[in-house]
């Protein structure tokens, strides 16, 4: 098998692996199942990442640099507090509602007493990200101070994971504009 090959091995096991996370949780695939799809040995699943921690980690760091790369720059851009923070609700909207998914931290969350450790460490440094970046945007607000901007942005993430849960239960997408409009 040839280093392209392998890349591609890799890179098509995770995507695997992050659809079924998605859809169900940590516990949603086995190395044998994604081993099936792609229709090579569980070895070879193995030989890329030895553990499902491994998998997860890996799967979870793709995702978060994706995420983080899409993040606009607070200390560069032109837009105000309130375009960068609709957007990010819009954005959530975009990926998690309107795709009929959940949040992969929703997910893993779910999961969190199942999780290996450094499952764990690097979803909390998801969040991390997450609410360090909209504490960011809220700073930019006047007469917020660091702790107001922090739990603002706490609040925030709690409305939209809450709210992608809500559209999930009743399958109506209105109850997301119900749950986070508020924060427009």
């Amino acid at each position: 098998m040839s280093k392209t090959e392998k890349k591609d091995t890799k890179s098509l096991i995770m995507d695997l692996a992050e659809n079924a996370i998605i859809a169900g949780g940590f516990n949603a695939f086995s190395f044998r199942e994604l081993a099936a799809q792609i229709g090579i040995k569980s070895a070879s699943v193995h030989y890329h990442f030895p553990t499902k921690g491994d998998l997860t980690v890996s799967v979870l760091r793709r995702y978060k640099e994706n995420f983080e790369s899409e993040l606009p720059c607070v200390a560069t851009t032109h837009a105000s507090s309130s375009q960068l923070l609709n957007g990010f609700i819009d954005g959530f909207k975009t990926k998690i509602v309107d795709n009929h998914n959940m949040s992969i931290c929703t997910m893993l969350t779910t999961d969190v007493r199942q999780l290996p450790d450094e499952v764990r460490e690097e979803l909390a440094d998801f969040y991390r990200i997450k609410l360090n970046w909209l504490g960011s945007i809220f700073m930019l607000e006047a007469d917020v101070d660091k702790k107001q901007a922090q739990v603002k942005a706490s609040q925030m993430l709690a409305s939209l994971h809450g709210a992608s849960i809500l559209v999930q239960a009743t399958g109506d997408v209105e109850k997301y504009e119900d749950a986070v409009g508020y924060l427009r």
